[in-house]
């Protein structure tokens, strides 16, 4: 079946070649124009897409931030075409407020570089934030964040790339549902998040290296404080639920103490979680799209090339593109507020009882409620028979 597969691709001028570590991965060759692609290979690749929901076209030669960004919102349908011709009126579904190119919004520089003048940005130092300097931050992007909506296509193109370091490291949201016990699949259903994105901006929170452990004493914070769900609902029959935890921004489960929280998480991220980790090794002319709902990622800590003097220069152009596709959530059952406890993530059966009926409240209220706030910026859905799941 893979050699007819690949017989068939070669006539839509192209080859794919899996990841030989994780098959949801592949490399596509034979597509260096992206400006002239047409639409029947569009429609495969959209296809190839959804199977593996990292594609990494190999040497795309002298893209310009607006052909970027025009091929890369081929890859969503629901792409928000309004937000993206008229960013300035759009502002909620204005994606990257920072450093921006001035004729392509939607599109940032990002690495380790000074641009003197670069396709019109001017005179800036490209730096990473602190954090990304010396430790992992495992997220997907914008998940978690007050009023956006989680986009689903996320890509980079790599300008220029050092030889050592500057590598990302992602992780299947879906592998990780897949691997866990029957269990500790419900239990992911009861685990509602409380998150803040502004103790990471702000600079008044620490981590440990791997991204999975909090080591400052916590502080109460009401502002900034949204609670996600870990688990959320594919969009396709032929995908998995997808577990999506982001540690970095972790208070607490809601329900559980913070002590015990994070030694959940802790647990979590490297039992359940790191294991399946991936390293993309970036390369010069390499353009990746990639499903920003389907994984976690982080870059590997930037001072690995930052301080080599062999090779401290980085630079990447960066799009998230806004979308009206809605972010689906599973409503847990309370038949299974024990699954928590059953799993041994918690040692006390009412709080497994507590959280998990907590989970079904939020649940409640996003879908009374409708949107008007974060909690809208995902739905949810009764989880249907079990031969999806």
């Amino acid at each position: 079946m893979r050699l007819v597969y690949l017989q068939f691709l070669s006539t839509m001028a192209y080859k794919l070649h899996i990841h030989p570590l994780e098959n949801k991965i592949a490399y596509v060759r034979g597509i260096s124009d992206i400006k002239n692609v047409d639409e029947k290979t569009l429609d495969s690749l959209r296809e190839d897409f959804k199977k593996y929901p990292m594609l990494i076209f190999k040497g795309c030669k002298h893209v310009c931030p607006e052909t970027f960004l025009d091929f890369s919102k081929e890859f969503d349908l629901d792409a928000d075409l309004d937000a993206l011709d008229s960013p300035l009126e759009y502002q909620h579904q204005m994606l990257q407020p920072f450093d921006q190119f001035p004729d392509c919004k939607h599109v940032a520089p990002r690495g380790s570089i000074t641009l003197k003048n670069y396709f019109n940005i001017k005179n800036i130092e490209v730096e990473p934030y602190e954090p990304f300097k010396t430790d992992y931050i495992w997220h997907s992007d914008i998940l978690g964040h007050d009023y956006k909506l989680v986009h689903v296509v996320t890509a980079f193109y790599i300008v220029e790339q050092p030889l050592i370091g500057g590598d990302t490291d992602f992780i299947s949201g879906e592998r990780i549902y897949e691997s866990l016990k029957q269990e500790e699949k419900i239990a992911c259903e009861n685990i509602l998040t409380e998150i803040n994105r502004r103790k990471f901006v702000t600079g008044t929170m620490e981590q440990d290296y791997a991204g999975v452990n909090r080591l400052e004493p916590h502080l109460e914070m009401t502002e900034g404080t949204n609670s996600v769900p870990i688990l959320f609902a594919p969009d396709d029959p032929s995908e998995s639920p997808r577990v999506l935890v982001l540690p970095t921004f972790f208070e607490k489960v809601n329900g559980w103490t913070v002590s015990n929280s994070r030694k959940w998480m802790k647990n979590f991220m490297t039992e359940k979680v790191l294991p399946h980790r991936i390293s993309i090794q970036w390369q010069k002319d390499d353009l990746a799209i990639f499903n920003n709902r389907r994984w976690i990622h982080s870059s590997t800590p930037a001072n690995e090339y930052i301080k080599n003097e062999n090779g401290p220069t980085r630079f990447l152009m960066q799009t998230f593109i806004p979308t009206k596709k809605p972010l689906k959530a599973i409503i847990p059952n309370a038949k299974n507020a024990y699954a928590c406890y059953n799993s041994k993530w918690i040692n006390d059966q009412e709080v497994s009882i507590i959280s998990a009926h907590n989970m079904i409240k939020h649940a409640d209220s996003i879908i009374k409620n409708g949107a008007n706030t974060f909690e809208n910026t995902y739905e949810y859905r009764v989880k249907p028979n079990s031969t999806l799941f």
